[in-house]
């Protein structure tokens, strides 16, 4: 009888594990109810009125994209995240980092092109058909200012960098329309008014809450019907939508030829990075909040397929909306099935309400966009960044300056390139701890946890066992400083032991470890006691590469010479891979047998073995496995207790003796 029979074929499991993880929907639609169903239409009312300006603002002021891109992006989104999320708070759109992106590539892709033109709209969805894709196989795999425009004034191209935009503004001010200006002003003093004086009364008159959320949609509707009123007043002059294309008139298709496709790549990354990033921490946050879990790789799966489909119909890159979501999750939203019902609205919107929208103020737009940023500006957090870890502290401000000298997409590309560098030195040097036992069992380093100054119960490890932890896998780039590690941790706390002294003729050149043990005599630490076993906890070690496992077979045959007879190497909390990886282990090219276990000697091969194995050897490599496995335990205790044992002689053997190091 074999030790495990599959259950079902592989199909129907690969089916069933598509149908659960790819469509959440599928876990939940089936206990959809009448209570449900009344949370959602709240919700996605209430996100409907907000989505609507804040869609045609962002296209049409940040992205410089006819509006009806705004709508068409929105909608779309809004329909298919439902079917792919784990979240039920976030809402897809057009956001104002995505869309002030987009728009810069206009001017640094699309040089000279006009404000709306084809190649512009193009480009934008050609952006998000392509981002979309490598979304999508990402998780399908799991692996400026806009013053100007509140203003009214003209000539002012807030893709440039930021400090630009401001000296643009400033020296063409003197041009302002009033009536521009007016609306612009009007209306960004208008919404404040009512987020601060709602925050304020919803205390005594919770229901306010919901006034402050549609604070956008009645200063729009206001300020439309005093457009709509001045129609015609020839003396009042001032900037208009103008037309929005009825229904999905003007829907468009992505380039998708791979002559265009090499054209854009270089634009893909920074798109890539802001999307996953800003929808990740939106469902993230909410997920915490509100007390359920979400996935990060269906989340990828879903915003690369909205991105992919609504190019289809003319949307642009999107991604969550911090704001919207926050709407959304406070209004009572109960299933992802309130991000369709406001994607309905959407779409009643494009049929019914062009015409209205032909007379939305232009400055209002910005109106709109202003507040929408400023509540996600938070420079509070730098006092907490500033305490907790100075290199966040850091790349703040590099990311902060450098989007400010240059644009948005160099600021992105600075601060990953700053992530990256420093991912990787605490890769390349991770935190390695030589740890004791607290009085409550707890194997700690009392200087890293925070025990220096309390001492009392912290014991250390039996005299001559060295237990030691490195926090962080194993690999190429850190291999060599655990070796140097370890390797100065013994000289400093153990005595040379090894009686076979060489000449200086016999001795490597580099070989200084006599030297450091003599010096160890000027500084009073001659009676140090002999080095016995090493355990290691790799209970943080989720990965040993060939690099780091050459490591510990170098390190123990330098402390076997250091203390003249063999140190025995105990792990502790090994993964099951990586245990698999310590045990069975590859042949170098020299032919001879790698082996970080001390329950299997090196033994020297002259050539390659042959694929198929005699029984001999299968019962040597069985027996070899069962030897080493005697050196890998649970937890530090039980390794620290089988070292002790297995190498008492050594101290018994030392017990009354003192020597002289390095005569």
């Amino acid at each position: 009888m074999p030790a495990y029979e599959e259950p079902e074929s592989q199909i129907d499991r690969i089916k069933g594990q598509i149908k659960d993880s790819l469509f959440p929907i599928a876990g939940w639609i089936g206990r959809y109810n009448t209570t449900w169903f009344i949370g959602d239409f709240i919700a996605g009312l209430t996100v409907a009125l907000v989505c609507i300006p804040q869609a045609i603002s962002y296209a049409n002021k940040l992205a410089g994209l006819p509006p009806q891109f705004g709508l068409y992006t929105c909608f779309v989104g809004l329909f298919i995240y439902c079917f792919f999320a784990t979240s039920k708070d976030v809402t897809i759109g057009p956001t104002a980092v995505l869309s002030l992106l987009v728009g810069q590539y206009f001017a640094s892709y699309l040089p000279g092109s006009k404000y709306g033109s084809n190649e512009q709209i193009t480009f934008a969805i050609t952006l998000a058909f392509w981002t979309g894709i490598f979304q999508t196989a990402v998780g399908l795999f799991r692996l400026g200012l806009v013053i100007a425009g509140l203003l009214g004034i003209k000539n002012i191209n807030t893709n440039n960098a930021p400090y630009q935009v401001l000296y643009d503004t400033l020296s063409n001010i003197k041009g302002v329309s009033q009536y521009d200006a007016f609306f612009g002003v009007f209306s960004m003093i208008a919404i404040l008014t009512i987020k601060y004086l709602t925050r304020w009364g919803q205390k005594k008159y919770p229901w306010l809450r919901f006034v402050g959320y549609l604070r956008n949609a009645i200063v729009l509707i206001t300020t439309t019907g005093i457009s709509y009123a001045l129609k015609d007043n020839k003396n009042v002059v001032f900037n208009i939508v103008k037309t929005i294309p009825y229904g999905l008139s003007d829907v468009r298709q992505p380039n998708t030829s791979l002559s265009y496709a090499s054209f854009i790549l270089p634009a893909i990354p920074s798109v890539f990075i802001v999307s996953i990033l800003e929808h990740i921490a939106v469902v993230k946050t909410y997920g915490r909040v509100n007390g359920y879990f979400t996935d990060n790789n269906q989340e990828v799966v879903a915003i690369g397929l909205t991105n992919l489909i609504a190019s289809f119909v003319g949307g642009f890159p999107a991604t969550g909306s911090f704001s919207r979501s926050a709407i959304k999750s406070a209004s009572g939203v109960r299933t992802p099935l309130g991000t369709f019902l406001t994607g309905i609205l959407v779409v009643i919107a494009l049929f019914t309400l062009t015409g209205v929208f032909y007379f939305i103020p232009s400055a209002v737009l910005s109106a709109i966009i202003i507040p929408a940023i400023g509540e996600i500006i938070n420079f509070k957090i730098l006092k907490g960044l500033w305490e907790v870890e100075l290199t966040d502290f850091l790349g703040f401000i590099i990311a902060f300056v450098v989007t400010l000298v240059s644009s948005l997409e160099t600021g992105i590309y600075a601060s990953v390139g700053w992530s990256v560098l420093v991912l990787l030195v605490r890769v390349a040097r991770p935190k390695i701890k030589v740890l004791s036992r607290t009085a409550e069992g707890a194997w700690v380093d009392p200087e890293a946890e925070g025990f220096s100054k309390d001492t009392a119960g912290i014991t250390k490890a039996p005299e001559g066992i060295l237990v030691f932890k490195i926090e962080e896998s194993l690999t190429y780039p850190n291999s060599g400083y655990f070796v140097d590690r370890l390797k100065d941790t013994v000289i400093k706390s153990y005595r040379y032991t090894n009686a076979a002294h060489l000449s200086n003729g016999d001795r490597m050149w580099c070989d200084d470890t006599e030297e450091r043990a003599k010096k160890r005599e000027k500084d009073g630490l001659v009676v140090l006691p002999p080095l016995r076993a090493v355990v290691l906890d790799f209970s943080a070690v989720n990965h040993v590469d060939y690099t780091g496992l050459q490591a510990l077979v170098d390190v123990r045959d330098d402390l076997n010479r250091y203390a003249g007879r063999t140190v025995p190497f105990y792990f502790v909390n090994v993964k099951r891979h990586e245990l698999n990886t310590l045990i069975r282990v590859p042949l170098v090219e020299s032919g001879s047998q790698v082996d970080a276990t001390p329950g299997a000697p090196n033994t020297p091969k002259i050539a390659l073995p042959k694929l198929k194995k005699t029984p001999q050897q299968i019962q040597e490599e069985k027996d070899r496995r069962l030897l080493a496995l005697e050196y890998f335990f649970y937890n530090v205790d039980s390794a620290v207790a089988a070292a002790d044992n297995e190498t008492a002689s050594i101290l018994a053997s030392e017990k009354g003796t003192v020597e002289v190091i390095a005569q």
